[in-house]
Order: structure tokens, then C-alpha cells, then sequence
């Protein structure tokens, strides 16, 4: 198993060769077991706020396809899963957290 460094720097190169013009902007990744209990890995990729909506389900492909090939030929079993984000959702969630954390 890679280390998540190593992950999230092969998943960032692939996700923007695959998404050029979607401003991916950082990928975090962490361990997780997915539906069937195999060992899987769970990856954001957070594109930029004013990212165009023109993504498909064929770019969705290629991102996992890119990513997954990556981490395989670095000797990472692990299959990728992926989410998707925008820094303005990130920073909406925060504010949300935050402002529940003050209420309690």
C-alpha cells in the first residue's frame, strides 16, 4: 500500500490531465472499506469554485480510469473511489461546522 501522499500526488496529476479545464485544485484520500468489505480508498477531488459545469459521465470515467491506472502501476490494490467538491462548498461546510460548534 502507498502512502497517502503518494496517492493523493498520482490522483491530483491524473484528475487534471483528465479535467484540464475543470480547475482541480487538490485531492485528499483516505482508507476506508467499501460495500463488499474490501479495503478501498475514498478521494476528494476539489476543483475550483467557478469550475465549469461541463463534465460528463465520459470525464468521470477517464478521471477514475486515470487515477485508478496510476495508482496500480505505483503497486497501490486499493480501488479509488471519488467524490467531487468545489472550494466554495468546502468553505460553507466549515462555516457550518463552525457555527454549530458555537451554538452547542
Amino acid at each position: 500500500m502507498l502512502e497517502l501522499s503518494r496517492i493523493d500526488e498520482l490522483a491530483l496529476a491524473a484528475a487534471r490531465a483528465a479535467l484540464p479545464r475543470a480547475g482541480v485544485t487538490r485531492v485528499t484520500s483516505r482508507p476506508f472499506t467499501d460495500w463488499t468489505g474490501e479495503d478501498a480508498l475514498e478521494v476528494l477531488i476539489v476543483l475550483t469554485s467557478d469550475a465549469p459545469e461541463d463534465r460528463t459521465p465520459d470525464s468521470a470515467m477517464d478521471v477514475l480510469r486515470g487515477i485508478n491506472d496510476s495508482l496500480q502501476q505505483a503497486g497501490e490494490e486499493r480501488f479509488p473511489y471519488l467524490r467531487y467538491t468545489t472550494e466554495a462548498d468546502l468553505l460553507a461546510r466549515k462555516e457550518a461546522e463552525e457555527a454549530d460548534h458555537l451554538q452547542s
